[in-house]
């Protein structure tokens, strides 16, 4: 692994996987492009190239995609990436408070701190991360993806009533297109438009782009999004850095482990992550008004998930997102299909994979503190005139280059407006798009659940990695009444030892 190491450092394999790195950075940081668009566009150039160059052009643009959603986040309250919607609670927050700086600093290193652990577990425990995940079948997942829908109770904001409506409309939205078990079509109206469902990516960026368009459409009289300010203090102290380690660790491992989930990925391990860590915190009430530990865990979280992703698509030949996917394209392309047996007869290939992991986040590192930081915070400080339209067109740009599909730019303009009669209504979008991105999810592991049990609950509970999420599940839908009802129950009790007693009032 080392020799490898050197080999990548010294040939011009680490010209184009810096190219990858860059070119990530920009697509992930200009809202409605995304890493996965950013590994697409390259594989095409890599056809020239060795296998070795060519999958590290691509990791590289993986990583930068993925951190680069985060200055879009920051700046303009519009996530780069699907992975950054979570960033945007407390980084933008921190940026109308002139506090940007820090806010960008602060994602940098825990994207390059996330990045860096899923590289240590990739690197030592790939074989054994993967023996677990082929124990888990449909009972398991459907544990683990109901665990994961708990975080709608921490993220409904100051209405929980309201949080749960907007938690039933994303469900609701998933019961529309074609039903998976008889192929019945449901909620279509006969349009063929409706027949695929309702795409979660083209959502997303109706939700938190096209939406946050429109919202500050009414504020044009205001020139900029943010105040002017200088981007001081983009570095983490070590003091801030110490405090914020378990946080990082704890939204690392998580990170990692939502990543090994085929199917999930950084698009919802943001909000499970900045869920636990306002969960955690001694002060969940700043949580969402400039806690620089909500950026740290979404940061930190959704970068965990790319070495994550890459376990089951190396070691399995599974891929773990979107991205690990047209990754495998890229390898299969070289005559290395990646298996139970990649690392055996491929094992010159699988180190690069793990090499061009821990360079492409040192890359990542250097460019965004010393470069890209600063770049990015001017480009998207343009006048609000200029900024919303072009943010409107790459959004729908990014939406039509999924899947070339004009009808899902549609969908996304829909989503847009509907996320702003959220807004005005005050109901949180979040818990929408959180059962939106696991709703299809749950309901086809927990139909082929009950196929295979032949209609019985039991296994839902038999099953040990499949009840340990249950009561996980159970413990986390209880926390917070029972932390309300305490609260209630002491300031009775201090308003009690408060009141006057009856010959105080006498007297």
């Amino acid at each position: 692994m080392l020799e490898n190491l050197v080999e990548l450092l010294t040939s011009d394999a680490i010209i184009w996987l810096i190219m990858g790195v860059s070119l990530g950075l920009v697509f992930g940081a200009i809202p409605g492009l995304s890493a996965t668009l950013a590994v697409v566009l390259l594989i095409p150039f890599t056809y020239s190239l060795s296998a070795e160059t060519g999958i590290a052009t691509l990791i590289g643009a993986y990583v930068g995609g993925i951190s680069g959603g985060l200055v879009a986040a920051i700046m303009i309250n519009m996530p780069g990436t699907p992975s950054s919607v979570a960033t945007t609670f407390d980084g933008f927050p921190m940026a109308k408070q002139g506090r940007a700086g820090k806010a960008l600093g602060v994602g940098v290193i825990s994207s390059f701190f996330g990045t860096l652990f899923s590289w240590g577990a990739l690197v030592l425990f790939a074989p054994k991360l993967s023996a677990i995940t082929l124990k888990f079948g449909p009972y398991e997942m459907v544990g683990a993806i109901l665990f994961g829908l708990t975080a709608v109770i921490s993220l409904s904001g100051e209405s929980l009533h309201k949080g749960l409506v907007s938690a039933a409309l994303g469900l609701a939205l998933c019961l529309i297109g074609i039903e998976n078990g008889s192929f019945a079509k449901r909620a279509t109206f006969n349009n063929p438009m409706l027949a695929g469902g309702i795409p979660y990516m083209p959502a997303l960026i109706g939700m938190f782009v096209i939406s946050e368009v429109l919202n500050q459409f009414e504020k044009i009289d205001e020139k900029y999004l943010v105040p002017k300010q200088k981007l001081k203090g983009a570095y983490m102290t070590l003091k801030e850095f110490i405090e914020s380690l378990p946080n990082m660790i704890r939204s690392s491992f998580v990170g990692l482990l939502i990543g090994i989930l085929p199917g999930i990925g950084g698009s919802f391990a943001n909000f499970v992550t900045y869920d636990l860590a306002k969960r955690s915190s001694k002060h969940p009430e700043t949580f969402g008004k400039g806690n620089y530990q909500g950026v740290v865990a979404s940061e930190s979280g959704n970068n965990a998930t790319i070495g994550g992703a890459l376990i089951p698509m190396v070691c399995l030949g599974i891929p773990g997102d979107i991205v690990t996917a047209a990754l495998m394209g890229g390898l299969m392309l070289k005559n290395a299909s990646p298996g139970p047996y990649f690392m055996r007869e491929h094992g010159d290939l699988a180190n690069t994979i793990f090499n061009s992991l821990l360079i492409a986040s040192l890359v990542m590192l250097v460019i965004m503190l010393l470069i890209a930081i600063r770049v990015f915070a001017v480009v998207l400080r343009l006048p609000k005139y200029v900024m919303l339209p072009l943010v409107l067109v790459m959004a729908l740009a990014g939406i039509y280059n999924i899947n070339y599909s004009i009808p899902e730019m549609f969908v996304g303009l829909i989503m847009g407006v509907f996320g702003y009669m959220l807004d005005k209504f005050k109901y949180p979008k979040t818990p929408l798009v959180i059962t939106l991105i696991l709703g299809k999810s749950l309901e086809l592991y927990f139909r082929r659940g009950l196929v295979l049990s032949s209609g019985s609950l039991l296994p839902f509970v038999q099953r040990p990695y499949s009840l340990a999420f249950l009561i996980l599940t159970v413990i986390a839908l209880a926390v917070p009444f029972v932390s309300k009802a305490r609260k209630k129950a002491k300031a009775k009790e201090e308003n009690g030892n408060t009141a006057p007693k009856e010959s105080e009032v006498q007297e």
